[in-house]
């Protein structure tokens, strides 16, 4: 009996120190399944923690780099302004908003463009083949994407052309010039378009660029209207008002520098001087507004048969006087006559109050070099020679070189 009580006691000792030994083994692996899982998430965390981290370091980067530019951008622009706004000339203007834009933006490739009569006109380019600057030498307004942005007259990146409808994006194929453009920027004044500045590889993604490019478009837009108004304030006072042709005081500095070029490359040139036969005389009897009325035509006449380098001009009262580079003496005179006989036909408010019912005229030339290498010496064979026709019967071309030998 004792000794089954000590069996019974022994057994149950030793199931309880293997169950307890037993218990800790599974214990201990429960733990370490739970450790592994532990450093799994952990792990996985520490992964995701470092693609963060590098996201953030790139964004950081990229903000870094960002803020360098539009601090590189803002130092630089007091500069850029000056240097677009003292521009003179539109040529002037073009090539300047194009250095700086190429050197402010980092850009490859650049163009600049003005409006015209519907179209835009190439104007300066860098960076461009020849054979993209032909294809962008006159883009009709409207044609292509930078057509469209200059009508739309907004700046535009490649990314807001995907987002027209496909009609327009199928136009903008069809018609556009083949060149890729990264940016297109209209400069428009008051409504107005003045011209387009386009862009091709961009090499840096600025975020910014809207901004500063609205600036330059914006700045050079207005310093274009101011050249275009100096211009043309500058026209005007050379223009004499009644008949439209130069004035005098503007005939004679172009004469001085066409001697200047006929002297250095040895060519000819033509003065020609004309007076409207008793045109005194019609004036008292009709009154000066119809004397005005024939001054008018005659100028948009003479303006008619000329070529844009020859210069035209009222020497005063009923007398013009025209300039006629690189023309020969008989050249001058086939042109001279063309006009005197088309001034015979202009119609007359009171023909009745002329000699013959028409208007005519009396005229001379003079031939550089041959009657003279000053300009009072030109103008004053071409008066000779003028006056001679007058003696001689009037309506009438007379050369200075055939003053002596006609009989008086």
């Amino acid at each position: 009996m004792e000794y089954t009580l000590s069996v019974i006691i022994i057994s149950a000792a030793v199931t309880l120190v293997f169950g307890f030994f037993v218990g800790r083994l599974l214990a201990s692996a429960s733990y370490k399944g739970k450790i592994g899982a532990l450093e799994g998430e952990l792990q996985r965390h520490n992964e995701s923690f470092q693609r963060v981290s590098k996201d953030q370091s790139k964004q950081i980067t990229s903000l870094q780099n960002e803020t360098g530019d539009i601090s590189r951008m803002i130092i630089m622009f007091p500069d850029i302004a000056e240097d677009i706004t003292s521009s003179m000339t539109i040529d002037d203007l073009s090539a300047t908003i194009v250095k700086v834009v190429k050197q402010l933006l980092e850009v490859e490739e650049i163009a600049f463009f003005v409006a015209d009569d519907g179209n835009l006109l190439l104007k300066t380019y860098s960076g461009f083949s020849k054979d993209a600057a032909v294809a962008m030498g006159k883009i009709p307004i409207g044609d292509g994407r930078i057509g469209w942005a200059a009508k739309k007259q907004i700046i535009m990146f490649a990314e807001d052309f995907k987002t027209e409808s496909i009609l327009i994006k199928e136009q903008l194929q069809q018609k556009g010039t083949g060149i890729r453009t990264d940016v297109c920027a209209p400069l428009v004044h008051r409504g107005k378009l003045c011209g387009l500045l386009a862009i091709g590889k961009l090499s840096k993604d600025f975020r910014n660029i809207k901004k500063f490019l609205m600036m330059i478009t914006h700045l050079s837009a207005a310093t274009m209207e101011n050249i275009n108004l100096f211009l043309e304030v500058q026209h005007q006072a050379n223009i004499d008002g009644l008949t439209k042709l130069y004035n005098i005081t503007y005939f004679h500095k172009q004469l001085e520098v066409e001697l200047d070029k006929a002297g250095r490359f040895n060519r000819n040139f033509i003065v020609f001087l004309f007076d409207i036969d008793n045109f005194k005389a019609y004036n008292d009897l009709n009154g000066h507004p119809a004397g005005d009325l024939v001054l008018s035509a005659i100028g948009r006449l003479v303006k008619e048969n000329l070529r844009t380098i020859d210069v035209p001009a009222r020497y005063g009262g009923e007398e013009f006087i025209i300039m006629l580079p690189e023309t020969s003496g008989d050249a001058g005179m086939q042109i001279a006559e063309r006009i005197r006989k088309q001034i015979e036909e202009l119609n007359l408010i009171f023909p009745q109050n002329m000699p013959w019912g028409r208007i005519t005229i009396s005229g001379g030339i003079s031939t550089y070099p041959l009657d003279g290498k000053d300009p009072k010496l030109l103008i004053k064979a071409a008066d000779i020679a003028m006056y001679s026709a007058k003696r001689s019967g009037k309506n009438k071309i007379v050369p200075h070189e055939q003053v002596f030998t006609q009989p008086d």
